[in-house]
């Protein structure tokens, strides 16, 4: 998980404010039974999501593209607060309230993501932590053997079950990327004597969009900042 700055530039937002404004829906493929081929306002929205994240799951950084990216909504679509504001339904289409996520089958019979937070949803319609939260991105770590895991004094036993339950990003197989990403850092970095000007270079390299992100970059980015 990495900080992701919203852009607001893109056609599919434009279209995305014309219809949170008018209470519409932004999924027009609902009662098209027409066969031909069409930009749907969903596939520029998603192309808008995808170009801000450099292509890569909001949560758990695996590249991703517009045939097998989904839409996730940060408030969950139904979230009623003690209230009994429908705030989920009202959020639906708020562009500040939507990301770019995978389809949550990296960890073979593991659900994660957006699809291991479904099954939270009724309990738990809300996150806890944000890619979209600059202050709350910075206290996201990663241990040697691949763990995420979030330092900070504020809901720090909330957003580890979080990230541990409810998004399930610490399964085995992500894990395991994490640790070789890892393993592959400090390998290139002891080559070279754990030299800092080599180490800044190898940043500059992980941090570079280049309309994509590497995947898992940040697992990349937080140890090589630690040799700077």
């Amino acid at each position: 998980m990495k900080y992701i700055k919203k852009c607001k530039t893109g056609i599919g937002y434009r279209k995305l404010l014309k219809i949170h404004k008018s209470e519409g829906c932004y999924d027009d493929t609902k009662n098209d039974n027409s066969k031909i081929p069409k930009v749907t306002t969903r596939t520029d929205i998603l192309n808008d999501l995808l170009q801000e994240q450099g292509f890569i799951c909001a949560y758990c950084m695996r590249k991703i593209s517009v045939e097998n990216a989904k839409i996730e909504h940060i408030i969950g679509q139904s979230y009623v607060d003690d209230e009994g504001n429908s705030i989920g339904r009202l959020e639906d289409t708020n562009y500040d309230n939507i990301l770019a996520v995978c389809q949550g089958d990296f960890c073979l019979q593991e659900t994660h993501c957006d699809n291991s937070r479904s099954k939270y949803q009724n309990n738990k319609p809300l996150l806890e932590i944000s890619p979209l939260n600059e202050p709350q991105m910075k206290h996201i770590k990663f241990t040697q053997s691949g763990k995420v895991y979030y330092l900070a004094l504020d809901k720090e036993t909330t957003v580890n079950d979080t990230l541990n339950h409810i998004l399930n990003l610490n399964c085995d197989a992500m894990i395991e990327e994490r640790a070789n990403i890892i393993k592959a850092v400090k390998r290139s970095l002891s080559r070279y004597k754990f030299n800092k000007r080599f180490a800044q270079k190898q940043l500059e390299y992980w941090q570079a969009k280049n309309s994509t992100y590497k995947p898992f970059c940040q697992v990349a980015i937080f140890e090589l900042q630690k040799h700077i």
